[in-house]
């Protein structure tokens, strides 16, 4: 299906403003790159090199011997930085007539001392582009680690919640540091951290990085870090089909406005002192309208802002926390409380799944679900109390039908969405009845509803590691809650409705929903969760778990089939040096929608419902209820996932899922297993395989689909840490034939005889990649990635440090560069060009519309020739640590 350029930009082959201002970036992190390397340009009497401040590669570049180099570079780090050109000749290998080559060639200057921040910026480069250019959902997981990369924490003072929140770093290693710095009394060294029982080499190892072993001078500096990231790359998903042929609205009884403005992320996060925090953030997507402040003579984009206090202490009383303007909060295991757009698929709280516990200033691309107002983190010896309340408005979808509140007609709201596009309002379908709406023919959703929010976390710690805690929150709206599937199914499409659709009808909202709040007038509705959490750690077993119930005055459930819907999971995790080993089960009901419940499922919410197939929906663009959905499904189930390096060569991960979902007992599960080999050190081979099933043993239900999926990577270190790797892929999916899609087709066209050939295409979609990578560091500061791919099919993968997900029905060439440059030593940037080139695609139209066999004329069908898509996207990011 054919997409609409002008919804696309990255469609377009002309090159536009914004690859022009691309390409200018890209001589500016050119030429300050090869600068710094002094690679193009010898040393002269006009080009000397300060010798005092110039690193090993700088100094090896002098026409002197390798050794000799060495000497010198020894010499400035370990017996301090010459006073004079003259003390060369001390050195061993430095003869007269050497000595006299290299005067004119260089000079003394004072060193230039670096402060501890410097320092840890020059030594921790590498990890800082990871995180600040890594494409996540979880910001403030990022933000602290650059933060307390940059400015480690005191490993004598940092609490257990600080621990959990690091990198790499376990339930059961940050239990083990606190209990065991409470032995002693204290930590010295890294090497008595070392020492800790039951502290694994891979947490002690990410850990450190976080952690000062010296009482930090406090110093009332100003820090901070600055990303800015552009891309001109769409979404891919399935809504992006979708909305290919909707005019979208910016205001209202406006004509829909067309831009060709890039997606853009500004993030600051910045510090003064060790306790004031301040932060701002501005996320705007692809083509979608800038939404702004009016401020008289000016217009301010809409941005994020918070200011935060922490670390101060009266006595046993201790303020540990407190932000005013937006913030984000998560706690538990996130049934109750996590405040995201983002659904992450099996979020366990583990490795590559962790989310943020406690309180953070929020700078995410979080825009529907974000918090503005005040919050705190207090704690009282072993107690801890954290109070939180927000105003902010939500994106919804409204009904058309209006219902009376106190004799006044009010529009009800159906579901809040999480939109890709924040337009003011899309168009209706045909026939929709909306005289009732203040604008005929359009759909409003954007900051239709308003929300006050607050609650608490309250908690208590028995031992390190040990500790109870108690979430609440309630919000309260300003219009009713009706989630009426009629409101957004197209009427003549209600029939369509299946068992998954009882996910919709299980929706909070109707009478049970209305009432009035105590602390605001204009509130309609509410919406009111609490739960109970609790977690342990003995010795290297982690035991965690969290209970909700969402309030519909049923009474208090606890696991019962009567009473208030539920939701729990629970989890264990043994951790060994080689292994590991992580068991969880959840069960949520189907009457539990709390939109702020972000705890672990294979899959979101309305997963297989209407709401998936746009084509029903009054509007195409009322899909993104699904696609963006951040709840997890209601299922119930069981995880397992492990880890075992059973050689020093070898090492095992298996992943095993079986759960079912609620709505209608469906049955599913998904097993991975990788296997990882490194013959000598260069060299590693992963070997990935995937099975992933529904209904796999009903042989009449059409919801059966099974996939095999197998992936082989082979990457080789070489020196300078440049790299090569290869890649294949070999997938396939199996699902049932559908009935309506099988006609009888005559075999005989004198005869009666029929078969039951399928015309309409076939039951499985496989999927082939083959492709390679590269990394090539030029020097310290410049460094070049780049990947070419042959795709036939689904294929996901990473490039560089974004996430991707293509989809080629008839095979693609797929190719892109990185380059990234370290401008100075606070200054990084880097430019990518992706470039995609599909096959043409023929389409045969072997049936018409009344799905009856069209017959081939001369041997030959009529043919649909699509001319070969071409994409082309751009990236830049620039990064600035101080």
């Amino acid at each position: 299906m054919m997409k609409n350029p002008l919804l696309h930009p990255g469609r377009d082959k002309s090159p536009g403003w914004f690859p022009r201002l691309l390409i200018v970036a890209c001589w500016l992190m050119l030429a300050p790159a090869f600068g710094q390397s002094g690679t193009p340009t010898p040393y002269s009497f006009d080009n000397q090199l300060d010798l005092n401040n110039a690193g090993y590669e700088e100094i090896a570049r002098l026409p002197i011997e390798a050794d000799l180099a060495e000497r010198i570079y020894d010499h400035i780090q370990f017996s301090g930085p010459f006073e004079s050109i003259y003390e060369l000749n001390k050195l061993p290998g430095m003869s007269q007539q050497l000595f006299l080559k290299l005067k004119p060639l260089v000079r003394i200057e004072p060193f230039e001392e670096k402060s501890d921040r410097e320092e840890r910026i020059e030594s921790l480069y590498y990890q800082l582009d990871r995180w600040s250019g890594g494409e996540g959902t979880n910001q403030a997981l990022v933000d602290s680690w650059i933060e307390q990369a940059l400015s480690p924490l005191d490993a004598n003072q940092v609490r257990h919640e600080q621990l959990l929140n690091m990198n790499g770093v376990s339930p059961v290693d940050a239990a083990s540091i606190i209990r065991y710095r409470d032995q002693v009394g204290g930590f010295s060294s890294q090497r008595d951290m070392r020492s800790t029982p039951y502290l694994s080499y891979f947490g002690f190892r990410n850990a450190r990085t976080f952690l000062s072993f010296e009482a930090p001078e406090r110093k009332r500096e100003f820090h901070g870090n600055l990303l800015f990231r552009s891309t001109n790359t769409p979404f891919f998903a399935d809504e992006e089909e979708a909305s290919q042929d909707v005019g979208f609205v910016t205001e209202l009884n406006e004509a829909p406005e067309v831009n060709t403005y890039p997606e853009v992320y500004t993030r600051f996060i910045g510090s003064y002192g060790s306790d004031i925090k301040f932060g701002y953030s501005y996320f705007h997507a692809l083509e979608e309208p800038v939404i702004s402040y009016d401020a008289g003579l000016l217009e301010i984009p809409k941005g994020k802002f918070y200011l935060g206090i922490e670390d101060k202490a009266w006595g046993d009383f201790k303020l540990n926390k407190l932000y005013v303007g937006n913030y984000a909060m998560a706690f538990g295991q996130g049934v109750v409380m996590e405040n995201t757009d983002f659904f992450t698929p099996r979020k366990s709280g583990f490795g590559f799944r962790k989310r943020f516990i406690g309180l953070s200033g929020d700078n995410s691309q979080t825009r529907t679900y974000k918090s503005t107002g005040i919050a705190t983190q207090l704690a009282f010896k072993n107690a801890n109390l954290f109070l939180f309340g927000a105003f902010d408005k939500r994106d919804a979808i409204l009904n058309t039908n209006t219902v009376l509140v106190d004799g006044e007609e009010v529009r009800p709201f159906n579901q809040i969405v999480v939109l890709d596009q924040r337009f003011r309002a899309a168009p209706a379908a045909d026939g929709v009845d909306i005289a009732r709406t203040a604008n005929p023919g359009l759909l409003e959703w954007r900051d239709t509803v308003k929300e006050l929010m607050y609650g608490f976390h309250a908690s208590y710690d028995f031992a390190p590691g040990t500790q109870l805690g108690v979430t609440y929150y309630e919000s309260a709206y300003d219009r009713p809650l009706r989630p009426t599937m009629a409101e957004i199914v197209l009427p003549a499409e209600i029939d369509q409705v299946s068992m998954p659709d009882n996910e919709i009808f299980a929706a909070y909202g109707g009478a049970v929903s209305d009432g009035t709040n105590p602390f605001w007038d204009a509130a309609k509705s509410f919406r009111r969760v609490y739960g109970i959490n609790g977690q342990t750690v003995f010795r290297n077993l982690a035991l965690q778990a969290e209970y909700a119930e969402l309030d519909k005055g049923e009474g208090v459930s606890l696991f019962g089939s009567e009473g208030n819907p539920w939701a729990f999971t629970g989890n264990a995790y043994l951790q060994y040096n080689s292994f590991s080993l992580l068991g969880l089960y959840r069960n949520y009901q189907l009457d539990f929608d709390n939109p702020y419940q972000r705890s672990f499922s294979n899959y979101r919410r309305y997963k297989r419902t209407i709401y998936e197939d746009y084509f029903y929906l009054q509007s195409p663009l009322y899909s993104q209820l699904y696609y963006n959905n951040p709840q997890p499904q209601s299922e119930e189930g069981f995880y397992l996932s492990t880890r075992y390096q059973f050689h020093r060569k070898w090492v095992a991960n298996i992943e095993y899922d079986n759960w079912r979902r609620q709505a209608d007992d469906v049955t599913q599960f998904r097993l991975r297993g990788t296997l990882q080999y490194r013959p000598v050190f260069p060299v590693t081979v992963n070997l990935y395989q995937k099975y992933q099933g529904r209904e796999v043993s009903n042989n009449v239900s059409l919801e059966y689909f099974q996939t095999n999926e197998f992936r082989g990577n082979l990457r080789l270190r070489l020196s300078r840490f440049n790299e090569l790797g290869l890649i294949y892929l070999n997938a396939v999916t199996k699902f049932r034939s559908r009935p309506r899609f099988i006609f009888p087709v005559n075999t005989n066209q004198t005869g009666q005889n029929y078969n039951d050939s399928n015309y309409a295409g076939n039951i499985a979609s496989p999927s082939q990649v083959i492709g390679g990578s590269f990394t090539h560091n030029f020097n310290e500061w410049l460094k070049l990635r780049g990947s070419i791919l042959y795709l036939n099919g689904f294929f996901w993968n990473f490039e560089d440090t974004q996430f991707f997900v293509v989809d080629s029905p008839s095979g693609a060439i797929r190719y892109w560069l990185s380059l990234y440059s370290r401008i100075s030593p606070k200054v990084s940037m880097r430019l990518k060009y992706t470039r995609n080139m599909d096959r043409g695609i023929n389409n045969v139209q072997t049936r018409d519309n009344e799905n009856v066999p069209i017959i081939a004329r001369d041997g030959r069908y009529y043919m649909s020739n699509l001319v070969q898509p071409l994409q082309e996207f751009l990236y830049l990011e620039l990064n600035y640590n101080f």
